[in-house]
């Protein structure tokens, strides 16, 4: 799900009008780090609850806190997105592929996915639970950018065919502007959120080059991609374990 603020899609600066000097510009300024420990998952979950229950998308509880069964799994990765070295913005990236279908746009739109990866051995990078900081989201509009670099250092790194998510339909304009990515129209009802969601999807392998000749920002280092990726996770104690809040 992703949510920036109430009237995210028409905050978002839309390419080909935001400068790519600026996106290089701000790139700069936000770290992204993979949440390993208890406390950097939970600063996720505690700002992904602010940023729903902004949206409307859930309602109040005593917990303070959302979280999806998702986030435990071990095919599952919490990205922090860090500004002046305040979390300003979240995402979850999940990798499957026709043997391993356990994640998070599967559940809503298998058809498609299978339809997809059918024959094949390639894999999928799946974006979901984007969340940002309320104030930061409205003072620099160019943070749903930094999310897309996430998702496609991902691909990159895990060498993905395609990369997928699940988006409100009122968002899904802007990726097919950002990345044209293909937009599937058969929209769902999420089943934690009263929001009516669709698909998103794009072969990354074909669009790749596109992509970054488009928006060069995108680039990343193979270095980068280590350092987001191959350091592990703590697993977490089970004392450590939220539930779920649905």
């Amino acid at each position: 799900m992703d949510v920036y603020s109430p009237n995210w899609a028409s905050n978002i600066p839309l390419s080909p009008s935001t400068p790519v000097a600026q996106l290089f510009r701000f790139a700069r300024q936000v770290t992204s780090k993979l949440a390993k420990s208890y406390g950097e998952r939970d600063a996720i979950f505690k700002l992904r609850y602010r940023s729903y229950l902004r949206g409307g998308l859930i309602s109040p509880n005593a917990f303070g806190r959302y979280i999806e069964t998702c986030d435990h799994a071990p095919n599952a990765y919490l990205i922090g997105q860090h500004l002046n070295r305040q979390l300003a913005g979240s995402l979850r990236l999940q990798t499957g592929s026709r043997q391993n279908q356990n994640y998070s746009s599967f559940e809503l739109f298998p058809q498609v996915l299978e339809r997809l990866l059918q024959g094949s051995s390639h894999t999928i990078v799946d974006l979901s639970c984007v969340a940002a900081d309320g104030g930061l989201s409205r003072a620099y509009r160019c943070l749903p950018y930094l999310t897309l670099r996430s998702w496609i250092l991902a691909a990159e790194y895990f060498q993905a065919e395609y990369i997928v998510a699940v988006i409100k339909a009122e968002h899904m304009p802007f990726y097919k502007r950002a990345l044209s990515c293909e937009l599937h129209h058969d929209l769902r009802r999420h089943p934690h959120h009263p929001a009516s969601v669709g698909l998103v999807t794009l072969n990354f392998a074909t669009s790749a080059k596109r992509l970054y000749d488009d928006l060069p920002f995108l680039r990343s280092t193979p270095s980068e991609r280590r350092q987001l990726f191959e350091h592990g996770r703590r697993p977490l104690r089970e004392t450590e374990r939220h539930p779920p809040v649905s």
